[in-house]
């Protein structure tokens, strides 16, 4: 029993690894979403995401600010500052001319949160707001095991002593504002339950109690009859809560579709993977004299390698597997390349070692085409080339509506339009905070 444990362990790591993965790459090279809230853990309730959406529409119908909240597992070795800065220009949070934008971003495996502000925001005494929130609010949550907490009082303490705008909600000042008559607890309602009688009953009047008591209560006695065998069950008003559902309460459909539609998705790359590792790590017999050859450990297979095969191993570009034979000479070397790497073929060495940096200059607009350079190096043969692009001007269809709903441009009850439309196009320059814990 102890192999095949061992065996279901090693799959199930394997899923979850390749489902962060493709988490990660989703991330980090996919267009903006139209959510504000952005949680591939599943740390955030249902209720904690609409407030933080709430707050969000909160602030970009006061300030036009935009504010976007990211949860993500791991960089997968990426430097989380650059990582969620690099997040910030490619989604261009903000106005183009304000540079208006407010990231909060949470490595959640990695146990590192960023607040990056846009170049419009980052100022001494913003960035000072940020650390203290980052220190006094959102760490200690996060070293206490709350980290729902964390990321709900982050992106309410950001609203307040960064942005500037109250957090309260409308309706809770407008119920503060009741009279006092009106202003006290409501309490529900309820119908009484309609019981029909199940026997044929007569009341009479009971006899008084040898004590005298002439009050005693009326008593009910069955009637011969086709149901004078029954007893009339006690039916109770049950109140609502303590697990149970109330009878306007149903599922989402769209909700349980997009839920099994992601299960069964990550069950197919998990078991893609799974498949992979099995062919992977199966046993293998010497091509020479047949004997079962032995897969050498990491530290073990360098010395096989030749450089730029260890240099691609330490980027985890490639993963090399070293099999020797314990009774003849012969060795076998079997490469196998990442799922999903940052790292490209260099042109001058043929090793997947290069790394590109994409860097806006500036962005486009309606009426000028945007910017940006392109940074690629090799890290193995030094190999670099340097180059600029342009950016097309925005065009009327692609003015994206970051409207968070079902599409139709509204927010809420309050009727009003919560789109960046042709406004996006801020920078960051990477200021802010940062924590760990």
């Amino acid at each position: 029993m102890r192999p095949l444990a061992t065996f279901v362990t090693l799959v199930v790591a394997i899923m979850v690894s390749g489902t962060t993965s493709a988490q990660v790459q989703g991330i980090a090279t996919g267009p903006r979403p139209q959510a504000r809230v952005i949680d591939e853990t599943g740390t955030l309730s249902a209720a904690d995401r609409g407030e933080i959406e709430r707050l969000a529409r909160s602030i970009w119908e006061t300030t036009k600010t935009d504010m976007m909240v990211v949860v993500i597992p791991t960089t997968a070795g990426e430097p989380h500052r650059r990582f969620a800065t690099d997040l910030f220009n490619r989604w261009q949070l903000g106005n183009a001319a304000r540079n208006d934008g407010l990231l909060l971003f949470v490595a959640l495996a990695d146990r590192r949160c960023e607040i990056i502000l846009g170049d419009g925001l980052d100022s001494p005494g913003k960035r000072s707001a940020s650390q203290r929130i980052m220190d006094q609010v959102m760490v200690p949550h996060f070293r206490a095991g709350r980290p729902g907490r964390a990321i709900l009082d982050g992106a309410t303490r950001s609203v307040t002593d960064i942005v500037g705008v109250s957090a309260e909600r409308p309706e809770d000042d407008a119920v503060a504002s009741l009279p006092a008559a009106t202003s006290g607890t409501l309490v529900e309602k309820r119908p009484e339950p309609i019981l029909e009688p199940l026997v044929d009953t007569q009341t009479t009047a009971a006899p008084a109690s040898s004590d005298g008591d002439a009050f005693a209560l009326p008593r009910q006695t069955s009637v011969p009859g086709p149901f004078a065998e029954r007893e009339l069950p006690q039916v109770m008003p049950a109140p609502w809560g303590h697990g149970q559902v109330r009878p306007d309460q149903s599922s989402d459909p769209f909700f349980d579709f997009v839920l099994l539609a992601g299960g069964g998705g990550a069950t197919l790359i998990g078991g893609s993977i799974a498949l992979r590792n099995l062919w992977r790590y199966r046993r293998r017999n010497c091509p020479h004299c047949g004997t079962t050859m032995i897969r050498l450990s990491e530290g073990e297979d360098d010395t096989y390698l030749e450089c730029s095969e260890r240099v691609e191993e330490s980027l985890g570009s490639v993963d090399y597997d070293i099999w020797t034979c314990p009774v003849c000479p012969a060795v076998e070397k079997v490469r196998w390349g990442a799922l999903f790497t940052r790292y490209a073929k260099c042109p001058r060495c043929r090793a997947i070692t290069k790394l590109q940096t994409i860097s806006r200059l500036r962005s486009p607009t309606a009426y000028r085409e945007g910017l940006e350079r392109i940074d690629e190096r090799c890290l193995h043969c030094g190999w670099e080339q340097t180059g600029e692009r342009a950016i097309p001007k925005l065009q009327p269809s692609q003015r994206v509506d970051w409207s968070v709903g079902s599409g139709s441009g509204s927010f809420g009850s309050s009727g009003g339009s919560f789109s960046s439309g042709g406004s996006s196009g801020g920078h960051s320059s990477g200021g802010g905070a940062s924590g760990s814990w």
